[in-house]
């Protein structure tokens, strides 16, 4: 399985360049998400929520790079592209108590539930202690991995 995440990231890394000087240090922030399907629901059905779903985020979250959901036969890989830490921030407001898609959130539980987190990139602390309280919030009890950028560079970063 983790052959099939490093070369789902690795394939997403490398299609998403488009502008930048190389000399950039990223502050992108990626997230995957292992979401264990529910087997009651039909692969149309998973498709047509996880197409909603990723819509409303597109157009509401503007610092969201990307979006995208992989078949990964008893689970979905959600890989989730932020600008930076602060965009990836939006999201976890958003997904809380309140937030805009929090109602979403909810509905996405008759879909999948979560199996594990992983984050990658250019994130600090801050981020860290961001999503431990929005894990509580909703109540996430799935855990969450920590990978900080060494070096590199994005052709996103503008």
């Amino acid at each position: 399985m983790n052959k099939l995440i490093l070369t789902s990231l690795l394939v997403i890394l490398i299609s998403s360049c488009n502008n930048a000087n190389p000399k950039e240090i990223p502050n992108e922030v990626i997230v995957i998400v292992e979401l264990n399907k529910n087997k009651e629901k039909s692969k149309d059905e998973l498709k047509e929520f996880t197409k909603r779903y990723s819509e409303y985020v597109k157009s509401t979250e503007t610092n969201t790079l990307g979006w995208t959901y992989h078949d990964a036969g008893d689970m979905i890989i959600l890989i989730e592209r932020y600008k930076n830490e602060d965009a990836n921030i939006i999201t976890a407001k958003n997904i809380s108590p309140g937030g805009n898609r929090y109602k979403l959130l909810q509905e996405s539980f008759k879909y999948h539930t979560l199996g594990k987190v992983t984050v990658i990139g250019g994130f600090t602390q801050k981020l860290i202690d961001f999503n431990k309280i929005t894990a509580e919030k909703v109540g996430f009890t799935a855990p969450f991995f920590y990978y900080p950028l060494i070096s590199g560079y994005s052709k996103n970063v503008r």
